[in-house]
């Protein structure tokens, strides 16, 4: 599963665009999306380590990677080709399995929450319905925010279901962070993952060439010799760099994010935890860099985001006969019957 999910999913504010449709009613016991595909959108499609998952929920995300690729394609002048290959099998088994992936994902998320103490408090829950309500005012009043809704298959009931998936996740996220909680990583997991995504926590000491590079070097030979005869080197290094020209200090950095120069980051790489490294040159000037214990703040986010969609991948998922019956060109068909085309 892809990281991108998390930024499509997860970390969203619930965002609803219009794409045309229509609802039987408020509670949204039928949309067009069950329509579509002839299903009773309240019946179960899938479980999720035995989690019930009402179709209403897969058709959500179906129809929103299907809103996505007639968008692409009509940009492109084109009628869309669902037989297109894509990632060794079709554009219309490649949508309906990005459903699929983000589904178990919300799915898990719940599971989490009960699992780990996460889900909402009944203030929360108010917290949630009021934000609906500041949507809706935001968005001209209730009937029009319903109607915008409708049009991807949702009522307020659904939505605020969706809303507070999305609370959950930051609950367990910051769950995560508790010194007791079990999904907190130690020092060698957060290591590994750092290793894993590319992220390494360095200080530097740096000498600017300026006008003079000549110079500058004598002085990095300068400084790296104080730093060798220094009883103790650790301090000598955290003195050194804040006297030199780099204002940044210690700073935790994504390799091929451009923070330092490439060079630089295939020498830090090299480098084991409280290592310094020689003289570097680069366009800039000399650097010696010392490689640090990563940084906990800044990769614990991402150290649970990459947990969470391990699980997700991992998740036990049924699928019914309904589900392994569905096709995305017939979702495709029928709903372009129903004239509702994004």
């Amino acid at each position: 599963m892809k990281k991108c999910v998390i930024a499509l999913t997860l970390l969203l504010c619930l965002t609803l665009s219009a794409c045309g449709g229509e609802t039987k009613d408020e509670q949204g016991q039928q949309s067009f999306l069950g329509k579509a595909v002839g299903l009773a959108e309240d019946a179960v499609l899938l479980k999720v380590d035995g989690r019930e998952i009402a179709a209403w929920q897969y058709l959500y995300w179906l129809n929103r990677g299907w809103e996505d690729v007639c968008r692409q394609y009509r940009s492109a002048d084109a009628g869309v080709d669902w037989e297109t290959s894509v990632e060794g099998g079709t554009l219309a088994g490649y949508v309906k399995q990005q459903a699929l992936e983000n589904t178990v994902l919300y799915a898990t998320v719940e599971n989490w929450a009960e699992k780990y103490g996460c889900t909402l408090t009944e203030a929360e829950k108010q917290e949630v319905s009021a934000d609906w309500d500041t949507q809706a005012a935001s968005r001209g009043g209730e009937a029009i925010y319903l109607a915008e809704l409708a049009k991807q298959g949702l009522d307020r009931v659904r939505a605020e279901a969706l809303a507070a998936v999305s609370v959950q996740y930051g609950k367990l996220r910051d769950f995560c962070r508790k010194e007791d909680s079990p999904l907190l990583p130690d020092d060698a997991a957060l290591a590994d993952y750092a290793d894993t995504v590319g992220v390494l926590t360095v200080d530097r000491i740096l000498i600017a060439a300026g006008a003079d590079r000549e110079g500058a070097r004598q002085r990095a030979a300068e400084v790296f010799s104080a730093l060798n005869n220094a009883p103790d080197q650790a301090a000598a290094f955290d003195a050194l760099a804040k006297e030199g020209d780099d204002p940044l200090g210690a700073r935790t950095v994504t390799r091929g994010d451009g923070t330092l120069p490439a060079a630089l980051e295939e020498a830090a790489a090299m480098l084991e935890v409280g290592q310094f490294s020689g003289i570097l040159e680069s366009e800039e000037g000399f650097s010696i860099l010392k490689r640090l214990p990563p940084a906990r703040d800044a990769l614990l986010d991402g150290y649970f985001d990459a947990l969470l969609l391990s699980a997700a991948a991992e998740a036990f998922v049924t699928q019914t006969q309904e589900y392994a019956e569905l096709d995305v060109v017939d979702f495709d068909i029928g709903r372009r019957a129903l004239e509702i085309v994004p």
